[in-house]
């Protein structure tokens, strides 16, 4: 139909849907141009971010030439970013490397975004350690290749330090001469070196992965204790002297020397060092016998019997019993030293101390006082039970005689004096009065 043949309402209505048209062309031009600023934003924004990225980026061709890089790629193999745009892959590994490269890279060939272990070489040669991870994009409508590119030389050197310092600390660990435990910070046993193995009985075997505090080499008493001595190993550096046990039951004594396995700045664990202190302990126990007890009779030495005595009186003064004290001379000893020897004087020594230990109770306690003289206690007894003890004592000293049948006779002067807690002495005065006693009994008999 011809234009000049329509009629207005038809015109009008052509008039409405073309101005229609043009209004949707407007808006799709707007949104047209709207996507281009969005997308040139989006741009903008990734090229900053690949820019500031601390990682080296580079985009490629499947055909490995490299279309983009970032200053930190660039910085990596010690080119300019200028230098690096149309370097292929060939060019950043080393020689034998580059011979096994594909011609044209695939997806099968990427890392789909995992970083893998590479040797890259730098504009100078320089052959050197990296990570890379690879994935094919689509960019434009054509495949290309990203890579995500790190230098981990500093990474490399510090794990070749580690493995260095873990080999020397092995090392050191299992060539001690005393017995190491490792533990972490929970407590679990992670190693042990073969001198604890020795020591202990137990193999790595049977220790790793159990609690340090349940009760392998703890003696049953001392658990609780154990457990608080860990829990302060934890805490720093300790050292303390305790009671272990050994697999077969055997209780042996050791000073355990703690310090805590530092990581990062965080504790990682305890180091346990046992030191078996048994000799020390046989010598220790040497030495508290020569100070304790006479070495040529093994009766209490005056020190540590008066120190009895003291410890005696407490209990007396607590309990309200009495405590006999006698004090003994052996009569004559000059004489016998003096006409047969000191090694005879030692002998009438040590078979009058025989003499007091198979008569006395096992409660009652024998000190030398010095030379002659001897002090006997007798815990929870009085001046009634005299007459007992000295017909004891004079029935076995008949019997000593006859057994010695020497051209002299053993003989006692004894004196007396009672610990009563209700008229209390001090220790000085109960042994004044006994020797004051003794030495007129034997006053009597030289008359």
């Amino acid at each position: 139909m011809k234009d000049k043949e329509k009629t207005k309402e038809q015109l009008m209505d052509e008039l409405v849907e073309l101005r229609q048209q043009i209004t949707e062309l407007q808006k799709s031009k707007i949104k047209h141009q709207q996507i281009e600023e969005t997308l040139g934003e989006n741009e903008e924004k990734f090229r900053i971010l690949v820019e500031l990225a601390d990682v080296g980026i580079q985009i490629e061709t499947v055909e490995g030439r490299i279309l983009e890089c970032n200053t930190a790629g660039a910085k990596i193999y010690g080119y300019t970013k200028e230098e690096m745009i149309g370097l292929t892959l060939a060019d950043l590994v080393p020689e034998e490397f580059a011979k096994i490269l594909p011609p044209v890279i695939t997806e099968k060939e990427t890392t789909h975004g995992i970083f893998l272990p590479r040797i890259s070489k730098k504009k100078d040669g320089t052959i050197f350690p990296t990570e890379i991870a690879s994935k094919i994009i689509n960019i434009g409508g054509k495949p290309r290749l990203i890579a995500y590119i790190r230098d981990i030389t500093k990474r490399k050197e510090a794990e070749k330090k580690l493995r260095k310092a873990r080999k020397m600390f092995t090392s050191l660990f299992n060539s001690n001469p005393e017995a190491v435990l490792y533990h972490d910070k929970e407590g679990r046993i992670l190693n042990i070196n073969p001198r604890f193995t020795e020591l202990f009985g137990y193999t790595p075997e049977e220790m790793r992965s159990r609690k340090i505090d349940e009760g392998m080499i703890y003696p049953a008493n001392k658990i609780g204790e154990g457990k608080a001595l860990t829990q302060k190993a934890f805490n720093g550096f300790s050292n303390y002297e305790i009671i272990r046990k050994k697999k077969d039951g055997t209780l042996v004594p050791v000073i355990i020397s703690t310090a805590p396995v530092i990581i990062d700045k965080r504790p990682q664990g305890t180091i346990a060092l046992y030191r078996d202190i048994t000799e020390r302990k046989k010598m220790e126990e040497k030495l508290k016998k020569l100070a304790h007890y006479d070495t040529l009779t093994g009766c209490c030495s005056r020190g540590h019997g008066l120190a009895l005595l003291e410890q005696q009186i407490k209990t007396a003064n607590r309990k309200k019993t009495p405590i006999l004290l006698l004090y003994l001379d052996v009569d004559d000893f000059k004489y016998i030293n003096d006409t047969f020897g000191h090694k005879e004087g030692d002998v009438v020594l040590k078979e009058t101390v025989k003499l007091f230990k198979s008569t006395l109770r096992e409660v009652d306690i024998i000190c030398r006082i010095g030379g002659d003289e001897f002090l006997i206690i007798f815990p929870d007894s009085s001046l009634n039970d005299v007459p007992l003890i000295r017909k004891r004592l004079s029935k076995k000293l008949k019997k000593l005689n006859q057994k010695l049948a020497k051209p002299y006779k053993v003989d006692f002067s004894i004196g007396l004096s009672c610990y009563n807690p209700s008229n209390p002495l001090s220790i000085e005065e109960l042994i004044k009065i006994a020797d004051e006693n003794m030495y007129e009994e034997k006053s009597k008999k030289k008359k």
